[in-house]
């Protein structure tokens, strides 16, 4: 009697610590997840910002040039996976719409000339 009570605690434990592995590996999973989304939507913001200071330093906006999906300044490449690109000018600023990777980053750009 007493074999089969310790049988039976050795399964329920096996029991319990499947259910918690599988609920640790899936949450663990789902973090990973995350911070895989979160870190590339970072790095590319921070391309995006690099981009924006050193178009905010230029004279000439007009060399800005978006051909398929790569933007060129001067024929040197600035961005890719460019997805849209709209410039409009009001005043002495110009405004700059761009988005990258299918419309998932984006940012409006507002640079004194």
């Amino acid at each position: 009697m007493r074999q089969s009570i310790v049988l039976l605690e050795v399964v329920f434990s096996l029991l319990l610590f499947s259910i918690v592995a599988i609920v640790s590996s899936k949450m663990i999973f789902a973090l990973v997840e995350k911070n895989t989304t979160d870190t590339f939507i970072t790095e590319n913001n921070l391309v995006l910002e690099t981009t924006r200071l050193f178009l905010a330093k230029q004279d000439n906006l007009e060399s800005v040039n978006l051909i398929g999906e790569e933007l060129f300044f001067n024929s040197h490449l600035l961005l890719k996976n460019v997805s849209k690109y709209n410039t409009t000018q009001s005043g002495t600023l110009k405004i700059i719409d761009i988005c990258i990777y299918q419309d998932t980053i984006c940012q409006v750009w507002k640079i004194k000339i």
